[in-house]
């Protein structure tokens, strides 16, 4: 029997706290792990690194006050570093953010087409 795990995907803002909530619902629901995953990019962004630090202090304690693992990994290519990770740790549930409106394929249809074995759930 495979054991069920939650993977929630985090952007380096404070906001993101509400997705580590509703990952622990879910992972609760199923009775699963729950880890956390932010894909440091190096592209610019329009925060300093002094407001992406404290963001993702705070992303830290949320994952730890959801009793959830957090890991950082630095990649240019965001979509298949999280494909690689959702393999690599059997995640069987995906908990990701709605994707801005820029004309861009929305996240959830990007690792859709990655054809990946998990249920993804868009807050």
């Amino acid at each position: 029997m495979t054991q069920n795990r939650v993977l929630v995907c985090v952007t380096a803002q404070p906001e993101c706290d509400r997705l580590i909530r509703k990952g622990r619902e879910l992972a609760d629901s199923l009775q699963a792990a729950l880890l956390v995953l932010h894909v440091r990019t190096r592209q610019k962004t329009l925060m300093g690194s002094t407001d992406i630090s404290s963001a993702l202090n705070q992303l830290y304690a949320a994952a730890r006050e959801s009793d959830a693992e957090m890991e950082i990994i630095s990649s240019a290519e965001v979509e298949k570093t999280i494909a690689d990770y959702v393999k690599a740790q059997q995640i069987t549930d995906i908990v990701i953010g709605a994707s801005p409106r820029n004309g861009c394929a929305p996240m959830s249809e990007r690792l859709e087409a990655l054809a990946l074995n998990a249920k993804i759930y868009v807050q």
